[in-house]
């Protein structure tokens, strides 16, 4: 039997409560509380999975009402809401209850597709997430027997449709749930055609469904001399060109992470954590539905846990390397950016005339694609110029 686990059930609850903007109380099918609820309705939720019924009571105050959670007409869980008046807590409970299902049946969707799709997701899941591979041998002579050559150069692209499953499954409601399920495989077999005939002439490209509207593409690259600082433009070009075939199709709702080019079994690996960061922060830091390189978003990433200062630097090195290597134009930056922007102040305490501050300030500019004059682009360089010096002195205490 479909089992909610608790990591599913804290990523069904994070989804429902944003799109509700209210609390949820989610139980499996033991009537096990998934998420910290604090109030005392396990009873309530254990009656609703064990009569498959609307269960609706008042506590202090409040009406709760637990309905049960099913996929493929089995009885999962239960799904909690609450609300000082009765019909908005039947109300809220309800809705709660078509969400999660629908997050529900994709997951589980998804696990099946693995099965169907088999070898060949699973060993990209493998060679990018696991650590059962251990070197690139290993990887190119798995790939080998199921038909994915490694020996060619590749980075990592993952791109998100918001709402894919949503939208599909609205407009097919009286399907029942095997079919909306074989419907839906055929419908991401033809996104996944849609986008090799966009890059016909690039064969070795593969494509995989993650989920949550997400896809990753190992993406071929076929330019001779490259390595991981000449490949940002062709990786770019390549991400609009994945942007520019869906888009076409699902207006306004594609967001494309592109990852860089590192060599080995251990740089799909990173390109692959490049491009779930550049996708996370991209939507999150510039605007959402377009195309992210991880250097486009490198200086925030320094707001992310989770990620090595090393990373951090490296990444935030990448994009300022040109300016650490002109001593003048770093002095200048750092001093400007610790004055306020203020080119008065930062021209006094640099001993300059205001307009060679200006014109210094300009190359800097032209030398790294950012405007330290510029509010968004200064606080990316700033945020670079702290990751740096934190990993110098980490690097000096050792």
């Amino acid at each position: 039997m479909i089992q909610i686990n608790k990591e599913l059930g804290l990523d069904i609850l994070e989804k429902v409560e944003k799109v509700l903007s209210k609390k949820v109380y989610l139980y499996n099918a033991d009537a096990k509380y998934l998420n910290q609820g604090g109030v005392k309705i396990d009873v309530m939720a254990l009656h609703a999975i064990q009569e498959d019924a609307e269960v609706t009571e008042k506590k202090d105050g409040y009406f709760y009402t637990c309905v049960p959670l099913k996929y493929e007409e089995r009885v999962i869980g239960a799904v909690c809401a609450g609300d000082r008046k009765k019909e908005k807590a039947q109300e809220f409970a309800n809705l709660a209850k078509g969400l999660a299902e629908a997050l529900l049946y994709e997951e589980f969707l998804v696990r099946n597709i693995y099965i169907a799709n088999d070898l060949r997701s699973d060993f990209i899941k493998e060679i990018l997430t696991g650590s059962r591979i251990k070197t690139t041998e290993e990887a190119i002579d798995q790939g080998d027997i199921i038909g994915i050559n490694l020996r060619f150069k590749y980075a990592v692209m993952v791109f998100k449709i918001k709402d894919l499953y949503e939208d599909y499954i609205s407009k097919r409601k009286k399907l029942t749930p095997e079919a909306a399920r074989t419907k839906f495989l055929e419908h991401l077999k033809e996104i996944e055609n849609m986008l090799l005939c966009a890059f016909e002439d690039e064969i070795q490209n593969c494509i995989v469904y993650i989920g949550g509207g997400k896809f990753v593409m190992l993406k071929e690259i076929k330019e001779e001399n490259i390595n991981t600082i000449n490949s940002v433009k062709v990786l770019k070009k390549s991400g609009n060109r994945i942007y520019k075939a869906l888009n076409e199709k699902f207006s306004d709702k594609v967001s494309v992470g592109v990852g860089q080019y590192y060599p080995g079994l251990a740089g799909l690996r990173k390109s692959f954590e490049d491009a779930n960061i550049a996708l996370k922060l991209g939507e999150k830091v510039i605007r959402p539905e377009r195309v992210y390189h991880i250097l486009d978003v490198a200086m925030f990433v320094g707001l992310l846990s989770g990620i090595s200062n090393s990373r951090k630097n490296e990444l935030s090195f990448q994009v300022l390397q040109k300016l650490y290597n002109d001593k003048d134009l770093l002095k200048t930056t750092s001093m400007f950016l610790e004055s306020g922007m203020n080119l008065t102040e930062a021209a006094k305490k640099l001993h300059l005339h205001r307009n060679t501050l200006i014109y210094r300030l300009n190359k800097v500019k032209n030398l790294i694609g950012l405007d330290p004059t510029r509010f968004h682009d200064a606080l990316q360089i700033k945020l670079g110029l702290m990751v740096h010096a934190e990993q110098e002195a980490a690097v000096g205490v050792n």
